[in-house]
């Protein structure tokens, strides 16, 4: 990733299966989410203070022209994926694959437990989580959503739990990684179509999905969407679910779900 970001060539670039995969179906939700999930906001994380390594917290918000400087480097139809290769449209293109390797590493693994003839399992990491079979009662993995909570700590409250048959589910939120000016609360979570972190109001998004690397994408996806936009797009695809918590206060909430959840 990092030699691919720092190439400023425009020649078809050469990449493993597994890294051509992530690229290519975090492409896909681009198209399907009208951009609102998109690797190539790598630029604009480092802008707002959520790059890689970036310890300092915004006390105000960047510039305009910084923002829009940025953004001329920032879009999914910047970058194209053929047969095993990955090209730039853009020198000066970047990417981030945060919000979907997890998912993928949790798939990988899960493959592999697989076939080695392993019935019953959780695969997580980082939160993300994929099943299969039962847990040690016998019943099927229940997995909790953690109550939103604005902290960098891992917390143990929660309100819901799910109870998932083979499936995956990865959660998105802006209660563990934002920063507050003026009494406001700004996610990690930026909007690669406008530059600014999402205000949609969803704190907390679940998604359950066959896989875990469409759950993790698609979790993102929605707290940049949205509830009506975001919830339209669940119900669109087969075998797939979300649970959305919305921030009404500092510490009051009311959450929906799709059809299926």
């Amino acid at each position: 990733i990092s030699w691919f970001n720092r190439s400023e060539s425009t020649e078809p670039i050469s990449v493993r299966k597994e890294f051509y995969y992530v690229v290519n179906r975090a492409l896909y939700w681009s198209r399907k989410s009208d951009g609102a999930f998109d690797i190539t906001v790598f630029p604009l994380l480092y802008l707002w203070g959520f790059g890689p390594g970036e310890t300092r917290i915004p006390d105000q918000f960047p510039d305009s022209s910084s923002i829009h400087r940025r953004l001329s480097h920032v879009g999914y139809e910047k970058i194209r994926t053929e047969e095993s290769s990955i090209m730039k449209l853009d020198s000066y293109v970047s990417i981030d694959l945060n919000a979907i390797a997890k998912g993928f590493g949790v798939d990988a693994v899960f493959d592999y437990l697989k076939s080695q003839n392993i019935s019953d399992m959780m695969v997580e990491i980082g939160g993300e989580v994929r099943v299969k079979g039962q847990n040690s009662q016998g019943k099927l993995w229940a997995i909790a959503i953690e109550r939103p909570k604005l902290s960098a700590d891992l917390g143990e409250d929660f309100d819901w739990v799910i109870d998932l048959d083979n499936q995956a589910t990865a959660t998105s939120g802006d209660y563990r990684n934002y920063f507050e000016i003026d009494g406001e609360i700004y996610s990690h979570e930026i909007d690669p179509r406008t530059g600014y972190p999402s205000r949609t109001g969803i704190t907390s998004a679940t998604v359950t999905a066959p896989n875990c690397t469409d759950a993790d994408a698609l979790a993102t996806a929605l707290i940049i969407m949205g509830e009506k936009e975001g919830l339209q797009l669940v119900e669109s695809l087969d075998d797939v679910e979300a649970f959305l918590i919305l921030r009404e206060g500092w510490d009051r909430f009311r959450w929906i779900k799709s059809s299926g959840m």
